[in-house]
């Protein structure tokens, strides 16, 4: 009696669950964004006050190099949060080289925060201000057919970093090409965009974001 009593008890809960439309959900779709590895994608790449805070508060004390950050990338729920940041390196001596680089900080549940790790790449940012040269982006959205260009291409165009004005407008777009690789660096890669006064766009070149070897 009792194990047939067992069994009843166990159907009804089977009936339940699956009248109450029970179903396992992942932390991304809880957020909104996409999820890479991991991480969910920001609904939006620029930096808000509140990130930039975080940002600044993980660089105190920090020597050697010059940071700033260019976009918000993405998050990933620990035990707290991991922040990632697109960032602007330039290191401390004569004449620096300035390229781009990851940065990932940590922000426990406490609201302390420190900076766990910078990828850094090959990839020059070439910003220097001149007329006719690179100028950091006014936004990181990238206008639709830049978007579209890119996304025929196979890659996921993520923020706009940089806009150069010729005859037209170069883009440097940062994509995130690989989202199944096992390491952040080989998830994602730099598009330069050209687009012409007519509106046509067209890739360029596209750069790997890890560290050439």
């Amino acid at each position: 009696m009792k194990r047939i009593l067992a069994v009843l008890m166990i159907a009804v809960m089977i009936f339940c669950l699956s009248a109450c439309g029970y179903e396992k959900t992942e932390i991304a779709e809880n957020t909104g964004g996409s999820a890479v590895g991991g991480w969910t994608m920001a609904d939006s790449h620029d930096i808000t006050d509140e990130q930039a805070a975080i940002f600044e508060k993980a660089l105190e004390g920090l020597t050697g190099a010059k940071y700033e950050a260019v976009a918000y990338i993405a998050s990933q729920l620990v035990s707290g949060t991991n922040h990632l940041f697109l960032v602007r390196v330039s290191p401390v001596i004569p004449d620096p080289v300035e390229k781009y680089a990851l940065a990932r900080v940590y922000e426990d549940l406490s609201g302390n925060v420190r900076l766990e790790e910078v990828i850094e790449t090959d990839i020059e940012t070439n910003i220097n201000g001149s007329l006719g040269g690179w100028q950091i982006a006014e936004s990181t959205e990238a206008p639709d057919d830049v978007k579209a260009v890119i996304s025929d291409s196979g890659l996921v165009p993520v923020a706009v970093s940089a806009t150069q004005v010729v005859s037209g407008t170069n883009y440097c777009v940062f994509c995130q090409s690989d989202p199944s690789a096992p390491d952040l660096k080989d998830m994602f890669c730099v598009a330069y965009v050209y687009k012409d006064l007519n509106g046509n766009a067209e890739i360029t070149d596209t750069v790997n974001f890890g560290i050439n070897e």
